[in-house]
């Protein structure tokens, strides 16, 4: 939810409490570190809302606001939120189509609020409905496009330039991510670090670095420990494919080595640390450390299968390779390479295809 990328789903339980609900509720953290605590901010009303923060008042027009980074839910329905807006969000579920002829309506005459939120959402449904049917998904392309023209540092933007650029061929989806990091302050550190996987994703290693350093760069401007971790953990992934061993390691320890790495409120510590166990088995392994990479491959496996990643099985693979290795070191490594082809025949049967060739 903070990023928003289930809005719809959160926005519908509020419909189901049929009209129990009077006025807009903010939910957010409060404090930092291991000192945290959810707040719940209710019978007040949302009276703007950025990429940067959401600002609302009470009932005594006490004014407040709240660092989006540190918003979990804002929920209007009952509240701000119109009836124009509030029923195309009941035909999500039933009749998608109509839900988004519905929020297309509202975003050219709702209020404000609802305008922006309309914009957004119908771009959202247009894009996961395209999954069944690739026709929508020039229609979400130009949905998010005319979101980000008109809101370029909005509430919904950090979802808006992500899922445009996921839809986008990748000079296109370059191009989106630039814009996003000039759009605002508040949203360099992500598009920097989407922007550096993107191009790591096309091996272009040098541009990837460069990118990782300035998400680094935003995110302790950001007071955002983990994000930089994440950050330098994709640096160092980078710094390893472009040649460069020794720094990778020394990056990607700093990572796996530093115990202030804890993120209560989000996985982002546990997705740093899946990046960078995975480099460093892969640094480990070029240099014939087998041990050391099996040791960084399990633990790796480990965060990748946490965060729902996509390495899991490349982790294990490779980890099953070091264990064949060291076989004849001790008879330890022939048990451990045993339960990882158990592991891998159940799992990731194409990876285990690939790595008995080696």
């Amino acid at each position: 939810m903070r990023i928003y990328r289930h809005f719809i789903a959160l926005a519908l339980t509020g419909l189901l409490l049929g009209g129990a609900l009077q006025a807009d509720r903010v939910t957010y953290i409060s404090g930092s570190g291991t000192k945290t605590e959810v707040k719940l901010d209710d019978n007040v009303t949302v009276t703007g809302w950025t990429a940067a923060k959401v600002e609302y008042e009470n009932a005594e027009k006490k004014k407040s606001s709240v660092a989006y980074k540190d918003i979990i839910a804002v929920d209007r329905q009952g509240g701000t939120m119109g009836a124009e807006l509030a029923g195309a969000l009941e035909l999500v579920g039933s009749d998608p189509r109509a839900a988004i002829a519905g929020l297309a309506a509202v975003a050219t005459s709702g209020s404000a609020l609802d305008k922006e939120e309309a914009a957004y959402l119908r771009a959202q449904l247009l894009d996961s409905e395209s999954a069944g049917d690739r026709s929508l998904a020039a229609e979400a392309v130009k949905a998010y496009d005319a979101y980000i023209k008109s809101y370029k540092a909005g509430f919904f933007a950090r979802e808006a330039y992500r899922g445009l650029a996921n839809l986008q061929k990748p000079d296109a989806a370059r191009t989106t991510l630039k814009n996003m990091v000039r759009a605002d302050s508040s949203l360099e550190r992500l598009g920097n670090q989407l922007l550096g996987e993107l191009e790591a994703g096309a091996a272009k290693w040098a541009d990837a670095i460069s990118a990782f350093k300035a998400a680094q760069t935003a995110a302790r401007n950001e007071k955002d420990l983990n994000a930089e971790f994440l950050a330098i953990a994709w640096e160092g992934l980078a710094t390893l494919r472009n040649g460069n061993a020794a720094g990778a390691k020394t990056l990607l320890e700093s990572v796996t080595e530093d115990s202030r790495l804890d993120d209560p409120n989000t996985n982002t510590d546990e997705v740093a640390l899946s990046v960078a166990f995975r480099a460093l088995g892969d640094a480990h392994f070029e240099g014939d450390n087998f041990q050391k990479g099996y040791d960084a491959y399990i633990k790796g496996a480990y965060y990748a299968w946490w965060t729902a990643g996509s390495t899991e099985g490349h982790c294990l693979g490779r980890a099953y390779v070091c264990a064949k290795k060291l076989e004849g070191t001790d008879a330890k490594w022939k048990k451990r390479r045993d339960k990882l082809r158990t592991a891998l025949a159940l799992g990731f049967p194409r990876v285990l295809s690939e790595v008995e060739k080696e």
